[in-house]
């Protein structure tokens, strides 16, 4: 039945497919690191058998070529499952996270679908301009919403031909742009899955270009570029201070809004820095101005609200970790004499070269604290219809659809403030949105998956649940990650509520926790 004769090309209007291959893949052994397979946690099977597909197509009158992949297993558990993608990635199986999701997705059971959305490099160099000054905006809005209504059609067609009928249940399941994609189907595409697990979405994309921009504008404007040691140790004091407010010394806050913490109270301490051949520092006024830049966020001129800032204990400057360099909004590249020059994050810095300026040639580090507002301005107006997405999920709940999202509060790429806010606009016109829509805050977690906190391993699951047996999460167990010393276990609750310790264990379960406001 993997044979290319077997399955006929899906029936879409405007879409010319141009090719479908697929090969069976025999006694395969899939080992998933834990959370790479988005939303869930490590997967390890073995023996596995699948049908490897992939097909592409084109639109009418357009040159463009997306490729579609569908992995169909075995032993299906009827049901489908989509796959979204991270960074300037729609998905597809070149992007690592997607992979490995597609094969999670695929050792459970389901028939696992994703898209590259027509472009299949990961750089946007490669993509985002036709040309210096030129948008290629037909690609961005395939990027931004269009490729994941076709997915969800192509995969349906593709796994009903396969099987020989159609998926019982489909779900997506997505963190970071994959939550954006979630998010944004929810809102345009409301019948096209059942279920969406949106994790750490970035619903104002636009907004996430610029405004993540403002603490290396903070950095230039002061003209003193505070080295990432000094940084680190703010947080670290931050998260010392802070700890036992919760009933519980574990290294994480709970709650890091209701925290009183004066970074001044560490001004000229000495610490230990790495960053440099000097060793000892002294943690200085500029390192204090900047992470307190970066905690509150993009401002306009008038010193007005521009963009969230980060919740104070996320990571400032770049982490490393198991999965690589985990970017910071505040870093500095220090050399061997102890100068030290900004380090804008990638993807800021591409969204501003790229889609701003649509000039490769342009020099990010240049953009100074005066032109942020006009500048985040502009990628509203431009790209926010296109990548945003609109706090209307009417649709989605008459059509039955069900929808959770966690995002961690120690989250240094896509402030958490960011979703809560998003949750409470779609809550101000809809009373019951706890009917169809749960956020979960994951104190200590930092974007997706990474930092000590507690990850929601089987939010997945709880979405399937919710979904077929109508039973709605009122909270999710959770647990820091097996590569941070000992496990440990709590709960995530519905926002606004949180998660209370009762102070019963000192080797803390989920058992010791409670939700409430």
């Amino acid at each position: 039945m993997c044979s290319p004769a077997q399955i006929p090309y899906p029936d879409l209007p405007g879409v010319q497919f141009t090719s479908l291959s697929a090969s069976l893949v025999s006694n395969f052994t899939i080992q998933v690191p834990e959370s790479t397979y988005t939303n869930n946690g490590a997967v390890y099977a073995e023996g596995v058998n699948f049908c490897n597909l992939t097909t592409t197509y084109t639109h009418t009158g357009k040159s463009d070529i997306v490729t579609i992949n569908v992995y169909l297993p075995t032993e299906w558990n009827g049901r489908m499952q989509g796959i979204g993608g991270g960074g300037y990635s729609a998905g597809g199986i070149n992007y690592l996270l997607s992979y490995y999701s597609m094969l999670g997705a695929m050792s459970e059971g389901y028939s696992a679908v994703t898209t590259d959305a027509g472009h299949a490099s990961l750089n946007p160099d490669d993509w985002i301009l036709k040309s210096p000054g030129h948008v290629d905006l037909y690609l961005l809005e395939e990027f931004g919403s269009n490729s994941l209504n076709e997915l969800s059609i192509i995969g349906k067609a593709i796994t009903e031909s396969y099987y020989g009928k159609p998926p019982a249940y489909s779900y997506w399941n997505g963190c970071s742009q994959g939550g954006r994609q979630g998010f944004k189907i929810a809102e345009k595409y409301p019948t096209a899955f059942d279920g969406i697990a949106a994790s750490a979405p970035a619903v104002d994309l636009a907004g996430l270009g610029v405004g993540d921009h403002w603490p290396q504008v903070v950095i230039k404007a002061m003209g003193q570029y505070p080295k990432n040691c000094e940084l680190v140790a703010i947080t670290d004091a931050f998260i010392k201070h802070c700890d036992g407010n919760d009933g519980l010394l574990d290294g994480i806050v709970t709650d890091p809004d209701s925290c009183d913490f004066d970074p001044h109270s560490v001004l000229n301490k000495s610490i230990d820095c790495q960053d440099t051949d000097i060793g000892t520092v002294k943690i200085s006024e500029a390192a204090i101005n900047v992470a307190i830049a970066t905690w509150t966020g993009a401002r306009k001129l008038d010193g007005s609200f521009l963009w969230w800032g980060l919740k104070k204990g996320s990571s400032l400057v770049d982490e490393v970790t198991s999965l690589g360099v985990y970017p910071g909004l505040a870093t500095t590249v220090c050399s061997g004499n102890g100068t030290c020059t900004g380090h804008t994050m990638e993807i800021v810095e591409e969204w501003i070269r790229l889609l701003i300026k649509k000039d490769p040639t342009f020099d990010v580090t240049t953009v100074t604290i005066e032109e942020i507002q006009d500048l985040f301005q502009q990628s509203l107006d431009e790209y926010g219809p296109i990548v945003n997405v609109k706090p209307n999920l009417d649709a989605f709940r008459e059509a039955g659809g069900k929808l959770l999202s966690f995002h961690g509060l120690a989250d240094a790429i896509l402030p958490p403030d960011s979703s809560s806010s998003f949750y409470k606009s779609v809550a101000a016109n809809d009373e019951k949105i706890h009917d169809y829509y749960r956020l979960f805050e994951a104190p200590g977690l930092a974007h997706c998956f990474a930092g000590v906190g507690y990850y929601p391993s089987g939010i997945f699951k709880s979405l399937v649940s919710w979904v077929e047996s109508g039973v709605a999460p009122d909270s999710v167990i959770a647990a820091t990650s097996v590569d941070k010393g000992p496990v440990r276990e709590s709960i995530l609750c519905p926002y606004p509520q949180k998660a209370h310790y009762k102070g019963t264990s000192s080797n803390a379960t989920a058992d010791d926790f409670y939700c409430g406001s």
